[in-house]
């Protein structure tokens, strides 16, 4: 199995909270442990707390996911003046690294992303 769902929503905090219901279902669906699924959340909102202040006014959030069983990758996008850089010093960057099992930064053609992956621990036998 792998499937890809992807959300498109104003970039503002106040959506959120939305995607990370939508992480969790997800999650769900790729077999991630509980706790693995609570640090999926986390870490999508951190990554969004990374990129949000970076987007141009009236842009979107798009947000990928890819599903396969026991793994998930993440990706979010802004639309974001050249140059735009998450603050990799931070407490968010921090939090983002140590939940999730790889984090990457894309700079392209006027969009700022990060994505990341989590990956079940073990699957049932």
């Amino acid at each position: 199995m792998r499937e890809e769902v992807q959300l498109r929503f104003p970039a503002d905090s106040a959506y959120v909270p939305m995607l990370r219901t939508v992480t969790a279902g997800v999650a769900a669906r790729s077999q991630l442990t509980v706790d693995e699924i609570e640090d999926l959340r986390i870490a999508v909102d951190e990554a969004c707390a990374l990129l949000l202040p970076h987007a141009r006014p009236a842009a979107a959030l798009t947000a990928t996911f890819t599903l396969e069983i026991g793994r998930i990758a993440f990706v979010a996008a802004v639309a974001a003046a050249p140059g735009a850089d998450p603050d990799r010093g931070g407490f968010a960057w921090t939090v983002l690294r140590a939940l999730a099992d790889d984090v990457t930064v894309s700079k392209d053609d006027g969009k700022l992303s990060i994505g990341l992956t989590k990956q079940r621990a073990a699957l049932p036998q």
